[in-house]
């Protein structure tokens, strides 16, 4: 691993859907940077495979919270956790979300409405559990992961209409929270991207250049995420839309 700027050093950055995807790949380059891991997950032994990876790799320990964002009281006791376990979050990563694919008429009721209750309200109630932490931030980061599902009028790919409802869900989530949260100390963002790779920061291949033309990964996410982090609090990403790699390649 090669020794990275240390520019979130002491900063407490909790991710939802931390135990694999974009979540693990998150909190691994996070730590490698200097944060301090809160990994929310709903399975603790995975999430616990997370931190021990995150531990040998930059020597940062990670506080595992098992959530399960389509049970309020999972959320609650979560919260409740992290917070006991030191009362200041300084980034809110809301990346956890369940995929759903298929037509409607096949889809069970119980299917849709776990879907919507994870990504919306399960959004919604981690951001309100953990805001106490983030207002004693001396400068929090509130930044969601949606996807160009939720921009109206997108080109449609993959997933079913209730995917696709939760994540407009998401969207009128964060514009209206970045207006509410307006005049404090919490920046609020939100980052669409297209359909996506997952790529291992473990592995010697993280650092490729992409192909021009291919589907972007996980990685172009995690350097979307980490750029706002880095700058300056005079700036703000209220919709970040990641499209410049989703090209057909001519070829």
């Amino acid at each position: 691993m090669k020794n990275p700027d240390q520019f979130l050093l002491g900063k407490r950055i909790a991710i939802t859907g931390a135990a694999r995807g974009l979540g693990r790949a998150l909190a691994i380059i996070a730590a490698d940077h200097g944060a301090e891991p809160v990994l929310l997950g709903r399975d603790p032994a995975v999430l616990n495979n997370v931190a021990d990876t995150i531990r040998a790799r930059s020597g940062r320990e990670s506080l595992v919270v098992a959530c399960d964002l389509a049970k309020p009281g999972s959320i609650t006791s979560a919260c409740e956790l992290t917070l006991e376990h030191n009362p200041i979050i300084d980034v809110l990563i809301n990346n956890g979300s369940p995929w759903l694919e298929g037509r409607l008429d096949e889809i069970s009721d119980t299917d849709i409405t776990s879907t919507v209750a994870a990504a919306v309200s399960g959004t919604i109630l981690v951001t309100k559990g953990l805001l106490p932490g983030l207002y004693r931030s001396a400068a929090a980061d509130i930044i969601t992961i949606i996807s160009t599902s939720g921009v109206p009028g997108w080109d449609l790919g993959g997933g079913s209409v209730p995917f696709y409802a939760a994540k407009h869900g998401q969207s009128g989530f964060s514009d209206k929270l970045r207006h509410e949260l307006r005049g404090t100390d919490i920046r609020v963002s939100a980052i669409y991207p297209p359909d996506f790779d997952d790529a291992d920061p473990t592995h010697a291949g993280w650092d490729d250049v992409p192909i021009d033309g291919a589907k972007i990964s996980n990685r172009e996410i995690v350097s979307t995420l980490l750029f706002i982090l880095a700058t300056p609090r005079t700036c703000s990403f209220p919709i970040v839309i990641l499209d410049g790699m989703s090209r057909t390649s001519d070829e």
